[in-house]
């Protein structure tokens, strides 16, 4: 396909806003839908969207420190089949190995030339990611076989201005190594030379598992190098030429111990250049690690804010479903340094591991283990147990239970009338509403199961409920049932029947409010009824109090934690006292995060609708913005340990 056989999707990417515009209007007077991006976050969200992209137009040296060359590579992990045309201000000597051979077209070039370059770039064969047409590549200085010392080259990974890296081996132990060559004609500048070795006392200076080590500085026949360990697993560069993503869970690790060896190397005052594809690589356990591109600190410090955002954007095209490009896509309008990116990213991966073994819980909690040669203990533990079940009825899905409810079903009346909404909007409410004190909890969501078995199938189903959807109990509902009913614990944390529901999606509620004659609330009867109508920061008002809410400001992963508030996870939907509003409703602010029935575009995926969900949850940090942060779902029916729900009813209950 040439520029001229069809129209194409072109992604077009310039920071500067009058060349980006007067290019676009070029390519649009020749047919072409144009997608236009100031920086390479936006790209990323176009890309994550597209259907097709034909051609992407980009700077090859983007204002926010990222490269053309990376984006290029990210986005291809999702569009196989798109041609790159990279567009320059600067001097690309040393880049060579990036442009696979071809040169840039100038930002100054003449509107003939510039359409020229896009025509030639989708009728040649080259490569998706080549540019315009351009000289041969440069060949490598030290050819596949080459020795170097007790060093022997492999094949070329990439060229810079300064240097290049080759993959080699140390035949004294057959070791893989990177290997990095100070350019031939570089040897006789006294300034770039100091530079090299200063580069090689940094990077020998430094230890830390998830950063490359230095092995070897030296020097052969004339020519200065260091070898460095070869990370293990592969590139994020080579599982974009694969053709694969990540899922949520190895995008965290990979943003955890990147962020955690950067932060060790700042808090040291190392400096660092940009990381890229090429730098960062996945082993086959899905733990990450980073090439050594650390340096003497320069004079002007670095932008971590700035370097992580861009990591960000790296990683953005590498997410494989909903929840970690909605994972990512919350992290970009986060203004976060290493440290509090680690910091985040440790949080995350507990929750995860939470969730993971609240998802093994039901097989794990009720096990017996039973010894081949004693076959007579099967008819003793079936006894007992068959007792346990018949006097605790905890098996069943019930309502009935061994401990005695302190929490009843109570409704609070919310008047009608002005009231603040979100930052100082006023707002009207016209007509009154009740909501649940509190929280639904286990026992009052038995009842609804047990009546589900009475009910025609489908009785409570929202109208839209997906098909494939088929029941209403929670994932691992046996095993917190359990040990609910006997105020038993669960990943170390007691649980009573006063507990609230969890691990129950949107329809799950939806289908129990229904059950109840009731609805879910809407964001704004939600907000009204937590902040009161002077709009509150917190329910019991604007004070910051920490132990008034069940949240994660004490939230250990081990179950040792809740040395403010008392609880690591759930608490019963009275506790703690603290957290009140107004009108007298209960939890609002931390416990379990609720779903309402507002519907509202994701912020990440402007073509998806999703349920928005509020409050905190008991793994939440206390803040000033509990109460009005809005939260996305990835989708409808997606379930979390620290996601509940309240009711509502249009009259006295």
């Amino acid at each position: 396909m040439t520029a001229k056989d069809a129209d194409m999707v072109i992604l077009l990417v310039d920071g500067d806003e009058q060349t980006r515009t007067a290019r676009a209007a070029l390519l649009k007077a020749q047919g072409h839908d144009v997608l236009q991006a100031s920086s390479a976050v936006e790209a990323v969200h176009f890309a994550q969207e597209a259907d097709r992209v034909d051609l992407l137009v980009t700077e090859v040296i983007l204002e926010e420190e990222t490269f053309g060359f990376d984006l290029s590579e990210a986005i291809l992990a999702r569009l196989p089949d798109m041609r790159t045309l990279y567009t320059t201000r600067f001097d690309l000597t040393g880049y060579e190995e990036e442009l696979q051979g071809q040169t840039a077209v100038l930002q100054t070039a003449t509107d003939v030339d510039f359409l020229a370059a896009v025509d030639q770039v989708m009728s040649t064969d080259a490569p998706a990611a080549a540019a315009a047409v351009a000289p041969a590549e440069e060949p490598a200085i030290m050819p596949p076989g080459t020795m170097l010392g007790h060093y022997q080259v492999i094949d070329r990974l990439y060229t810079e201005p300064e240097a290049e890296t080759y993959r080699a081996i140390q035949y004294t132990v057959q070791r893989p190594v990177a290997l990095v060559l100070l350019k031939p004609h570089l040897l006789g500048d006294s300034e770039a030379v100091a530079k090299f070795k200063d580069r090689e006392r940094v990077k020998a200076s430094l230890s830390h598992p998830r950063i490359a080590p230095l092995y070897e500085a030296g020097e052969a026949n004339g020519w200065l190098y260091y070898t460095r360990e070869m990370p293990p697993g592969r590139s994020l560069k080579d599982i974009a030429s694969a053709g694969e993503q990540l899922g949520e869970r190895v995008l965290v690790d990979v943003l955890y111990r990147v962020a955690e060896a950067m932060n060790y190397a700042v808090e040291r005052g190392y400096g660092y250049r940009t990381l890229g594809t090429r730098d960062i690589y996945v082993d086959g356990e899905n733990q990450a690690s980073i090439v050594n591109v650390f340096r003497p600190p320069s004079a002007l410090p670095r932008d971590q804010a700035a370097d992580v955002q861009a990591l960000i954007e790296l990683l953005a095209p590498y997410a494989a479903q909903g929840k970690a490009r909605s994972m990512l896509h919350d992290l970009s309008l986060q203004s976060h340094d290493w440290a509090r990116l680690a910091a985040a990213m440790h949080d995350i991966r507990d929750d995860m591991s939470e969730r993971s073994l609240l998802n093994r819980a039901k097989d794990e909690d009720i096990a017996v283990a039973i010894p081949p040669s004693r076959p007579w203990l099967v008819v003793a533990i079936a006894v007992v147990v068959l007792a346990v079940v018949t006097y605790l009825g905890v098996l069943s899905g019930g309502g009935g239970g061994a401990t005695t409810l302190a929490v009843k079903s109570e409704m609070v009346r919310i008047p009608r009338g002005t009231f603040i909404y979100q930052k100082d909007q006023k707002a009207v409410m016209e007509r009154d509403f009740w909501i649940s004190k509190h929280e639904v909890t286990i026992a009052q969501y038995a009842e609804f199961l047990e009546a589900l078995k009475k009910a025609p199938a489908g009785t409570y189903d929202d109208p839209v409920q997906p098909a494939g959807k088929t029941t209403h109990e929670p994932e691992g509902w046996g095993a917190y049932y359990s040990a609910a009913s006997t105020n038993g614990s669960l990943n170390h944390q007691q649980l009573s029947l006063d507990s609230p529901v969890s691990n129950v999606d949107y329809w799950d509620a939806v289908a129990y409010a229904k059950w109840k004659k009731q609805r879910l609330p809407t964001e704004k009867e939600w907000e009204l009824a937590a902040r009161g109508s002077k709009g509150f920061t917190f329910p019991w008002g604007n004070e910051s109090r920490p132990a008034a809410a069940n949240l994660g400001d004490d939230y250990v992963a081990n179950g040792e934690g809740g040395k403010i508030d008392g609880y690591t996870l759930w608490s019963p939907v009275d506790k703690p006292a603290g957290d009140v509003s107004p009108f007298g409703v209960v939890g609002m602010a931390g416990n379990v995060q609720e779903w309402t029935s507002s519907w509202e575009t994701h912020p990440d995926y402007p073509l998806k609708r999703v349920p928005v969900l509020r409050g905190g949850h008991f793994g939440t940090k206390s803040s000033g913005d509990l109460l009005t942060a809005r939260h996305f779902a990835a989708d409808a029916d997606e379930q979390t340990p620290a996601r509940g729900f309240r009711t509502v009813s249009d009259g006295p209950p």
